[in-house]
């Protein structure tokens, strides 16, 4: 019958977190590139002998066969692209991938196409996996998702003013946007950024994931950026992320 919704979706998605649901099932939060965010149940994958598990693992991009039910989709068939083992073998580049899926589950809309957040999501992994450091891996995320989400930071000239930054320390206030200059900071809360944090943020913004992560930053550096980046994160969703304390002990670079 014209106009019906297909029973059934063939895509591929990254498993962002898995729950368990009754005696044998799991509740799968998928990011797919063209539904955005999906949850789906993958019955009976508990059990030792299902042929499921390995595909539909956290941290694993797979393709999909979903079934459209009354409340939740149904995972009828699962076949991973890539497990990642190179990261879940590496307990910081694991905690950095949790950390990245944390965020792209909060940021991610339902049932709304977000391709480019899903390439990010992949360039991530595919860099954790290839020994990335996790701290920058993480930062590059960070910038490049409050980006393609629609809450990019400014901070390439004045948030207020729009005026340019002069070479000197610059505040950075979530509330407003990005950094200020000396005229727009009056009473305003935030952190000052020295000039180093400043042009880290601004090369993990224009830079590939790769050329980022291959940089070497001062910890002291590191920490401006860890701690802006997470003022910012924490303005758009109110909230901490819950992935995001163990991430603070990582090695800067």
């Amino acid at each position: 019958m014209a106009g019906r919704p297909a029973r059934t979706l063939a895509t591929e998605a990254i498993v962002l977190r898995r729950r368990p649901a009754g005696d044998a099932d799991a509740i799968l939060v998928l990011l797919t590139p063209g539904e955005g965010r999906v949850d789906a149940v993958a019955r009976g994958v508990r059990k030792p002998q299902s042929k499921l598990r390995g595909h539909v693992e956290p941290v694993t991009r797979s393709r999909f066969l979903l079934a459209h039910g009354r409340s939740l989709d149904v995972v009828a068939q699962a076949e991973s692209v890539d497990a990642y083992l190179g990261i879940k073998a590496n307990l910081d580049a694991l905690a950095a991938a949790i950390y990245c899926c944390e965020l792209a589950e909060r940021f991610a809309a339902e049932r709304s196409p977000q391709p480019d957040l899903y390439l990010l999501l992949v360039d991530a992994l595919d860099a954790l996996a290839r020994g990335a450091n996790p701290a920058l891996a993480a930062r590059y995320f960070e910038v490049h998702l409050l980006a393609v989400c629609g809450f990019e930071m400014q901070i390439s000239a004045c948030a207020g003013c729009g005026a340019g930054l002069p070479e000197a320390d610059a505040l950075f206030s979530a509330a407003s946007g990005g950094l200020l200059c000396a005229a727009c900071r009056v009473e305003v809360p935030g952190r000052l950024l020295s000039v180093r944090a400043q042009k880290v943020l601004r090369y993990a913004r224009r830079a590939g994931v790769d050329a980022f992560c291959g940089v070497r930053v001062p910890a002291e550096t590191a920490e401006e950026v860890r701690a802006a980046l997470g003022e910012a994160i924490r303005a758009v969703l109110d909230a901490e992320p819950r992935s995001a304390r163990f991430l603070e002990t990582l090695p800067p670079s």
